[in-house]
Order: C-alpha cells, then sequence, then structure tokens
C-alpha cells in the first residue's frame, strides 16, 4: 500500500525536525529557517496523496521503548486532516523566520523546530507514550509552565485503557468502556488543554504566539476529539458533552471581550486567537451531545464547525499574529492610541491583515461567518436532546455565539479603523516603512488562503472534514433536507459589492454645489506645520470620533461648479429598491 511509506517518511521527517532544534546553535546563517521549511513542506506535500485519495488508517510499530513495549504510529484520516495544517503552517512560520525578523534567529528556529516536529510525533501517536512525548516536546517549547499537561493527557490515556490491555489506540477501542472513566478521561483532557493553552508567559514573542496559533490550538482541539469521540466514543454520556460546551462558551465570551477592549495590536490578536479555541471546544461538547442523543444532522453541523474553527485559528490566527508583529516592527510600536494611516503607508501588510481579521471576525464572506452559522444550524437540528434543563445550555450556547460574534466583530473593525484606516497619529507611526517583499509576499499568500477558504469552505470541509467526520460518526454524513436554508456565499459578495460600490460612488454623485466639511478650524483643511492635522481632532484610540472641546455647526465650503445629478422621484426610487430586493431573495432561493 502506498501509505506504508508515506508514514514512515512522516514519522522520518518529524524526527528530522526535532534533531534540527537541537543543532540550530551551530548551523550557519539562516540555514536552519530554510531547512525547517523544506522539511516542513516537504511533510505538506507527504500528506497529499492519502488526503486525495482517501486512504485507509495505517500502523506502523517500532521496536523501541521500554522492555516489553514499543513506539505504535497510526495515519487516519482525523490525523491527517491536521497533520497537513501543521505542515503548512509551519512551513508559512519557518519561512517568515528565514526572511528576516527582529527576533533572536536561534531561538525562534529552535522553538519552531520543535514545536512543530513535537505536534507532528502527537499526531502521528497511535499509544500513550508516543503521544506523550510529544505532548512534552510542544509544552517545553511553547509554554514550559505548562509541563504537566502532557502528563495529564497519559494519565487520561490509562483510564480509558482496561486491565490487562496495552496502552494502545487500537485496543482501547476494542476494549469495553467505562462510562466513568470516560467522563474522568473528559475532565483530564479539557484540564491539560486549558493548562496547555492558557498559562502563558510575561515576555511572550511573535514566536511562540504564532505557534500558540497555528499549533497548540488545534492539537488542543486534536486530542479533545482524540480521546472523547474518538477512543470513548460508546461511552461518553449526554451529559458529558455540556462540560467543553460550558467551559467553551465562557472561554470564547472572556477572549472575545478582551479582544474588543486591548489597547494593543498584539494583545487584541491573541485574545481573537484564544476565542478561537473556545468556540472549537464549544462545538466539540455540542457535537458530542448530538451524538449522543442520536442526531446525525446536529453531530455533522457540530463537526463541520470545530474544523472551521480549527481552520481559522490556523489560517487567519497565524496571518493576524505575523501581520501584527510586521506592523510593530514597520511602525515602531504596538499601541493602537499610535498607529494610523497603515492603508498609505504598509498597504500590502494591512490587506493581509484586514483579510485575517474578517476571516477571525462573523462577518460574511469571511470563514468566521460560516463557522457560525453551522453552530446555529446545529443547535436548531436538535430539539430532541433532553428536556428543559438540557435545552438551557443549548440557549446559552446561543446566547454566547451572538455575544462573541458581536465581540469579534467590533474588535476587528475597531482595530482596522484606528490602525490602518485612521490618520497618523505620532511621527513615528507616520514614518511606518512597509515589510520586505518575501514577508509581504507570505504575508499575502495566507490572507489569499484564508480568503479563499471562506469563499469556498464546502469544498474545504469536503476535503479536511469529510474523511474524519465518516470516521467519527460511523456513517455517511447526512445530506440537507430539501427546503433547508443554504449558505450562498457568491450571492452574498455580490450583494456586498454592490452595496460597497454604492457607498462610494453615490456620495461623491450626491455633492452639488457644497460639502460639509470638518468642524475643526471653521470647515478648512489643517495648516502646513501641521502634518498630521489639527490634534484636537485626533482620537485617542479609544474610539471613532474625535475629543473636540465643544460641538460646532458644520461650515459648507464652496466648491466648483459640478454636473447637476439627475433627479429621481421619491415613487422610482422605491420601486428599484423593491426590484433589488426581490432579485436578491431570488437568487438566494
Amino acid at each position: 500500500m502506498v501509505s506504508d511509506p508515506i508514514l514512515l517518511f512522516l514519522i522520518v521527517t518529524s524526527v528530522a525536525l526535532l534533531t534540527l532544534g537541537t543543532l540550530t546553535t551551530r548551523l550557519p546563517g539562516t540555514s536552519g529557517s530554510f531547512l525547517t521549511t523544506m522539511f516542513c513542506g516537504l511533510g505538506a506535500l507527504l500528506c497529499l496523496p492519502p488526503l486525495i485519495t482517501r486512504a485507509e488508517t495505517v500502523v506502523l510499530t517500532l521496536p523501541l521503548g521500554p522492555p516489553g513495549l514499543s513506539l505504535h504510529f497510526a495515519l487516519d484520516p482525523l490525523s491527517l486532516a491536521f497533520l497537513i495544517l501543521t505542515f503548512l503552517i509551519g512551513t508559512a512560520i519557518a519561512a517568515f523566520q528565514a526572511a528576516g525578523t527582529q527576533v533572536p534567529r536561534s531561538d525562534g528556529i529552535r522553538t519552531t523546530a520543535f514545536s512543530i516536529g513535537g505536534t507532528a510525533l502527537a499526531l502521528l501517536a497511535a499509544d500513550g507514550m508516543v503521544l506523550t512525548l510529544g505532548l512534552a516536546t510542544i509544552s517545553a517549547s511553547i509554554c514550559p509552565r505548562a509541563i504537566a499537561a502532557p502528563f495529564m493527557i497519559l494519565a487520561a490515556v490509562c483510564l480509558l485503557t482496561p486491565p490487562g490491555y496495552p496502552p494502545r489506540f487500537d485496543a482501547i477501542r476494542t476494549a469495553p468502556a467505562d462510562p466513568l472513566r470516560a467522563a474522568a478521561t473528559l475532565i483530564l483532557t479539557v484540564t491539560a488543554i486549558a493548562t496547555m493553552l492558557w498559562p502563558r508567559s510575561i515576555k511572550h514573542s511573535w514566536t511562540t504566539d504564532t505557534l500558540t496559533a497555528g499549533l497548540a490550538v488545534p492539537l488542543g482541539s486534536y486530542l479533545l476529539l482524540r480521546l472523547t469521540a474518538d477512543l470513548s466514543a460508546t461511552a461518553i454520556q449526554p451529559w458529558c458533552g455540556f462540560i467543553p460546551l460550558l467551559g467553551g462558551c465562557i472561554v470564547a465570551a472572556v477572549q472575545a471581550w478582551r479582544a474588543a477592549a486591548a489597547p494593543d495590536i498584539d494583545t487584541a490578536a491573541n485574545a481573537l486567537i484564544g476565542r478561537q479555541s473556545g468556540l472549537s471546544t464549544a462545538s466539540i461538547g455540542l457535537f458530542l451531545i448530538a451524538r449522543a442523543a442520536d442526531l446525525p444532522a446536529a453531530a455533522s453541523f457540530a463537526l463541520n464547525a470545530t474544523f472551521l474553527a480549527i481552520i481559522g485559528s490556523a489560517l487567519a490566527g497565524t496571518l493576524t499574529v505575523l501581520a501584527a508583529h510586521a506592523i510593530g516592527a514597520g511602525a515602531g510600536t504596538f499601541r493602537l492610541a499610535r498607529l494610523g494611516g497603515l492603508i498609505h503607508l504598509m498597504p500590502g501588510t494591512s490587506a493581509a491583515l484586514s483579510a485575517g481579521l474578517l476571516a477571525l471576525s462573523a462577518l460574511p464572506p469571511g470563514l468566521g461567518f460560516f463557522g457560525m452559522w453551522l453552530s446555529f444550524q446545529s443547535i436548531l437540528s436538535a430539539p430532541r436532546t433532553g428536556g428543559l434543563i438540557s435545552q438551557l445550555p443549548l440557549a446559552l450556547l446561543a446566547a454566547s455565539l451572538a455575544l462573541t460574534a458581536a465581540l469579534a466583530t467590533t474588535a476587528s473593525i475597531r482595530i482596522a479603523g484606528i490602525a490602518i484606516l485612521g490618520r497618523p497619529r505620532t511621527p513615528r507611526g507616520a514614518g511606518a516603512r512597509e515589510t520586505a517583499s518575501t514577508v509581504r509576499s507570505i504575508l499575502l499568500t495566507l490572507a489569499g488562503a484564508s480568503i479563499l477558504a471562506g469563499i469556498l469552505p464546502n469544498q474545504i470541509l469536503w476535503l479536511l472534514a469529510e474523511p474524519a467526520a465518516h470516521d467519527l460518526l460511523g456513517t455517511a454524513l447526512p445530506s440537507a433536507p430539501a427546503g433547508s436554508p443554504g449558505y450562498t456565499v457568491l450571492v452574498i459578495i455580490a450583494l456586498a459589492a454592490l452595496t460597497t460600490t454604492g457607498a462610494m460612488v453615490l456620495p461623491k454623485r450626491a455633492r452639488r454645489e457644497a460639502k460639509i466639511a470638518g468642524p475643526w478650524l471653521d470647515g478648512f483643511p489643517p495648516e502646513i506645520g501641521l502634518p498630521f492635522g489639527e490634534p484636537s481632532a485626533q482620537s485617542a484610540g479609544a474610539g471613532f470620533l474625535p475629543d473636540l472641546p465643544r460641538p460646532r455647526i458644520p461650515t459648507r465650503v464652496r466648491l466648483p461648479n459640478l454636473p447637476p445629478l439627475p433627479k429621481i422621484s421619491g415613487p422610482w426610487l422605491i420601486l428599484i429598491a423593491f426590484a433589488v430586493l426581490l432579485l436578491a431573495i431570488g437568487v438566494s432561493g
């Protein structure tokens, strides 16, 4: 079988990355970054054939380890979907390091190589020993304070292993399941994920932030899916799903609030990534509840929403952190109150940051909007999950989704409005320089991938999520019933483009002989000696409106004669609006 050597090559690639992490201090120049990029790209290419051909699960046993035990590796659809994301994100991070950054080069390469190799090793693990080794490597690289998390996962695997069985995943699946052990495993797994993601170092760098977004957050979702939805699928009770559901809702709401109130652009980006972690955890809880209630449609919606949250954290989260770091290095500060005018000073980086913020918010046609839509569809498709007490957490989930969507969208608009579209507020910010062409190419490539994932979410889910969902659900994915609501992204893009064009063109056509000018300096532009505008009209970064001493009546400024705008009567305007509305309803229906 063609997948047998692929699994062996993937193991060799992971070991090569771990070996490279130990030799970074002895490698000259940027050779360590280039080698890391090459190994990650090779790993991504190796994942493509089994992913496209829908290869079956392959197991490999190596005669290594303690006496009487061996190392077991496996490549199945669930690990394959996370592996290709890991290697793609690792390629982008290593290439970004090779392009030149303002961090200690050897430390950044060592952390990146160890984290990618440890994550790949944990994803390929088929027993508790290999899984613990991989988790210990990534925990020691990103957050040494979370060294207890791998041992919690090992304890969870041991709880699932009945007496007389080896701690292998294939043996655990065939062994009789205990509901109490499955519940304890779920609690231990959620605690380990929280320990691995939440205790962050005070002096964090962009490397650890990016690796957390691209590797640690998806790996936490993988562990929760593997130990609960896969290994203990028959023993999970319906009430067990409410534990990750409530925990994920709380994390998503708190992180979304932090993102909307953060004073720094990098802090806001990290909070948005934390919200993605909460959304994925809550979606997994919803999946467990729906599957225990024998609702395949609701379970499918929840699982797809989980994968979209994971993809959003990997692609858009990595892009946002890298773009925020590039902006902070180019403008000399991460403080939002000191940034502004980046759309003119750093257009490529600003466009990449805008694409990442769109995917992390709840605005269509971003990836976050489709994930939120799937989560609501799962809630609406689950009418038989119990009585009133069981329905209350689902109502809480719906309210939490709406709250976090509003806060995340507000945070994204706040960052874009102040840092990108606002006016420069400091001389250093007004002298911000665009990043190098290589760095800009990496950011724009990630931006294109994030936008493409939002435009073609069904195709992305078919490629990554459908094989894993087939194994976790045990049956083929249920098709949507006739007449059910759908998500037509092309119609939304067309309506958004029409609305944006109208908002840009109509105000220019509506101006005749005068326009409303600003309330500063009696309607005239700032003087030549004030290159950043009137100080009293500048925003302090806490909102969009300037802090003026007192309101004044806007003054009309005379403009040259413009061609008159043709008049359209009121009835014609109503007829045109009604025709556009009917056309939109007909196309979407």
